[in-house]
């Protein structure tokens, strides 16, 4: 509580006063349609098929991977945000259906017109580009009301049943606590040969000159109890562990490292446990299954 009011302090009072009125009408615990609006970053058509691409070429000169297929394939994401994340692509790419879990999300950007004639047909327009006509707007639009559905639950609770043939998310793993447990549960909603690719964000998700600034001063649980519980602290041999015990073949393959700007100190806690170059991991990604070099499954 004393986080929101400092927060709404700190806003103009037009702003704070626009926020204080979603809370009264119950509309605090979604995503802020006109905040959504409002930002570039968001509203930026081609944002996700930048990280889709990027991602699959940094896959690519790293390991035997093979690009993502979507034609007919059951997809899920996890964490979606606010626009549904990599669903207009995979839905335009032939998906048979997409869904996502994002407890904030808002079904009314489908019918939002500043959204729907800026945003969703900005994608539309640039995925004609990329993979040629297949449909037109309206059908595109109708596509992504009928073959999406996002569900409103943290991972652990989903009442989702699968099964996906591909699973994906953009710096979402770093924001879910149990993680071993909701890593079961993801994979009891997986085929046996569904591909995976996850950008994980290691840093400490705060507006400072060093990604890891703070972070690794004291244990974690002092961190969390100093700067808000929004990262579970896991490092990259964590993540990477708890999704192979969970039943994952996965591997991990550095995006890049950030060691700029940290002047410490290291707690031992850190220190005992984690080399250099686990500690600075900014990014990776997390993908599968595993290939051996002929390019065939791992056994």
């Amino acid at each position: 509580m004393l986080r929101i009011i400092k927060r709404l302090w700190e806003l103009p009072p037009s702003e704070a006063a626009y926020k204080i009125k979603r809370r009264l009408t119950g509309r605090a615990d979604t995503f802020d349609v006109q905040e959504i609006i409002r930002s570039p970053r968001l509203m930026r058509s081609q944002r996700f098929y930048d990280f889709f691409s990027r991602y699959e070429a940094i896959l690519d000169r790293n390991v035997e991977w093979q690009p993502l297929e979507f034609e007919g394939r059951h997809v899920l994401e996890i964490g979606c945000g606010s626009l549904l994340g990599f669903g207009p692509m995979a839905l335009y790419r032939g998906a048979a259906s997409y869904t996502a879990i994002e407890p904030w999300f808002d079904p009314c950007v489908f019918d939002e017109p500043a959204i729907v004639d800026s945003y969703f047909l900005a994608v539309f327009k640039d995925m004609v580009a990329l993979y040629g006509p297949r449909m037109e707007f309206p059908e595109f639009m109708e596509l992504l009301k009928t073959r999406s559905r996002v569900v409103r639950e943290p991972l652990l609770e989903t009442t989702l049943t699968g099964p996906f043939d591909v699973v994906l998310s953009n710096s979402c793993l770093e924001h879910i606590f149990d993680f071993q447990e909701s890593m079961v549960t993801l994979n009891g909603l997986c085929t046996t040969d569904c591909r995976h690719l996850h950008l994980v964000d290691f840093s400490n998700h705060r507006s400072t000159k060093s990604l890891f600034a703070d972070l690794y001063a004291m244990e974690p649980e002092n961190y969390l109890k100093r700067f808000d519980d929004a990262i579970n602290l896991l490092r990259p041999p964590d993540t990477l562990s708890a999704m192979r015990e969970a039943g994952f073949d996965v591997g991990l393959v550095p995006v890049f490292h950030y060691k700029e700007f940290f002047e410490g100190p290291v707690h031992d806690y850190w220190t005992e446990r984690y080399g250099e170059d686990d500690l600075f991991m900014a990014t990776a990604l997390i993908h599968g299954p595993l290939k051996t070099a002929g390019g065939e499954p791992q056994a």
